[in-house]
This record gives C-alpha cells, sequence and structure tokens, in this order.
C-alpha cells in the first residue's frame, strides 16, 4: 500500500473509521492524547515536503510495544483548531527511536483514501453483501466514451479530476478508458465496496463522501467535475440536488469545467437553473444514448 511505501514500514492502522472522519480526527486526539511513552517502540514524525510543499507535520506513526504494529496519526484534512490540538498532542510523544520523513501531500493523502478502500472490501468498515452480480452495460460505456472524446478535445489532458456520486463505477469505466482517473465519490459505501471488488474503481481514488460536502474535504484542486446520470431532478427534490451542485464551483479552479448527464431535457433544464449563477452552461443531446441513460448533457465552465 501506499502508506507503506511512502513510511517504509510493516502492518499499520488508522484511527479513525472512514476518511469523512478525518475531517474532525476525534478518535485521533483521544488515542494520542493516551499514548504512554513505555509503549512507543518507534517513532515517525510525517512531514509534507517537496516542491511548493511547506514543511507542515501531516502525521505522526508509532510502533506500539503491546500491539505489535503501527499506528498512523494523521490531521492531513483536519480544520485549524484540530490541527492546533493534533500538533501540541504529537510533540509530547518521546521515543528514543525515532525518525522524520517528508512526502507529498497528495500522494500521502491518496494513501490515506487507499486505507479505507482496502478496508471496506476488506469488511473493515462495511459489511455489504456482494453476491448480487453487478452489472456494467458495455453500450453505456461507448456511448459515454463519444461524449467524453468531444468534450476531453476541448480541455486537454494530464487534469486532477473528481466524480461525484459514481456509485459503483458504471461511468467511471468510460471515464478510465479515455485517459481519465478522477477522485471518485459516492455516500453509499456499498455502492463503492461493489465498485472496488469489481476492480472498476481504483483503491487510492475512491471514497466515500456525501458529495454535498465535498469543498470541506477538497480545495480549488480540480479542472473538471463529472456527474453521471446524477439523481432525479424534479421540483420535490431540488433542494437536495442544490446543495450537492452549489458545492462543485467551491472545488474547480479558475474556468473549470463540468459535465453532467441526466435522462430528461427537462432535469438538464434544473441543473442548467440551478449553475447559472457560476457557470456558463449548454444542454446537449446524446443520441448514442439508449433513450434514458445519460440521454441529456449539462456542460459547463465556472465563471470568473
Amino acid at each position: 500500500m501506499e502508506l507503506n511505501d511512502l513510511l517504509g514500514i510493516g502492518n499499520f492502522m488508522l484511527v479513525e473509521e472512514s476518511y469523512a472522519n478525518q475531517k474532525w480526527i476525534g478518535r485521533t486526539l483521544e488515542y494520542l492524547g493516551k499514548v504512554r511513552e513505555e509503549d512507543v517502540v518507534e517513532a515517525i514524525r510525517i512531514f509534507a515536503g517537496g516542491s511548493g510543499e511547506d514543511n507542515e507535520l501531516i502525521g505522526i506513526a508509532i510502533y506500539d510495544k503491546s500491539l505489535g504494529f503501527w499506528i498512523i496519526f494523521t490531521d492531513i484534512i483536519a480544520d485549524k483548531r484540530s490541527k492546533d490540538e493534533f500538533e501540541a498532542l504529537a510533540s509530547e510523544i518521546k521515543c528514543d527511536k525515532g525518525k522524520e520523513v517528508e512526502v507529498e501531500r497528495v500522494k500521502f493523502r491518496a494513501g490515506v483514501i487507499e486505507f479505507y478502500s482496502v478496508g471496506l472490501v476488506n469488511r473493515l468498515f462495511c459489511d455489504c453483501d456482494l453476491e448480487e452480480e453487478n452489472f456494467y452495460p458495455r453500450e453505456r460505456t461507448e456511448a459515454l466514451k463519444k461524449v467524453l472524446a468531444d468534450f476531453l478535445g476541448a480541455i486537454g489532458e494530464n487534469m486532477n479530476t473528481l466524480e461525484i456520486g459514481c456509485g459503483n463505477g458504471g461511468a467511471t469505466i468510460a471515464l478510465h478508458e479515455s485517459g481519465i482517473f478522477p477522485i471518485a465519490a459516492d455516500v453509499n459505501k456499498c455502492e463503492i465496496c461493489k465498485g472496488l471488488e469489481e476492480g472498476v474503481l481504483k483503491p487510492k481514488k475512491s471514497v466515500v463522501l456525501d458529495c454535498s460536502t465535498v469543498s470541506t474535504f477538497f480545495d480549488k484542486e480540480f479542472e473538471v467535475v463529472f456527474g453521471f446520470m446524477i439523481g432525479k431532478l424534479t421540483a420535490f427534490n431540488r433542494f437536495e440536488w442544490e446543495r450537492v451542485l452549489s458545492e462543485v464551483h467551491k472545488v474547480l479552479k479558475s474556468r473549470g469545467r463540468v459535465l453532467f448527464t441526466v435522462s430528461s431535457e427537462e432535469e438538464a433544464g434544473i441543473v442548467k437553473e440551478i449553475l447559472k449563477d457560476e457557470f456558463e452552461g449548454e444542454i446537449k443531446e446524446n443520441k448514442d444514448s439508449d433513450g434514458y441513460l445519460d440521454h441529456w448533457i449539462y456542460v459547463g465552465t465556472r465563471r470568473e
């Protein structure tokens, strides 16, 4: 796993029960405050280093004598108040055998995401019943790849991208086959688990999150946000989708782009209406669709 390679350690655990909980690190601070010097065989202080990094402490790993494995404590996505408390507690940990390592922040975050993805598949954080066979229609993948070819031709390659509402990765396949590997987020951990189990979703890129809170976990770091069949939009559930879509511009870079698909022209109109203040957008029909999946497309560019 990524964290093994970055830190040069063996078996390890993170303290929090989910990636989302890493924002508030309640368990991390509680457990860190209970670490006793006599229990620590070895300690590694982890700093964000490399080009453009600020050499900030983002974690500490300790080898616990009684447990016989490494415990990694991190505040990489925590809020400022929690970070201050984390640093204070981490500074209290003393160990004769200690060292410091510098890691790229993006790689360390990917390693944290990977830990929770592998934990889902291994049923540490999920008790999904995966006996039901997953179905990934090839026709849909090919139709989406045509849409993506037109869209991506206008924006270039080597992008940081996010897919909201990825589900079990039914549309993510088309992105991967088009050379795009987004961070894929969905609130349903069993759907993420299914996609990981099938090998459709990537462990370092798949995260269980409520997509109405993505700006809590990501900065303005993405060139593109994707969302495929983002939901059945009606006048009755519009507020629910406004909460999700209003987050999108907050994680996009300047002039960042979005591509969303829905099943009807009416739904595409609702998307355009919701995003009109933040995006210059247009609606297109996907004539290669089966008539329902991804039949209508909204593409937009974030206003300056």
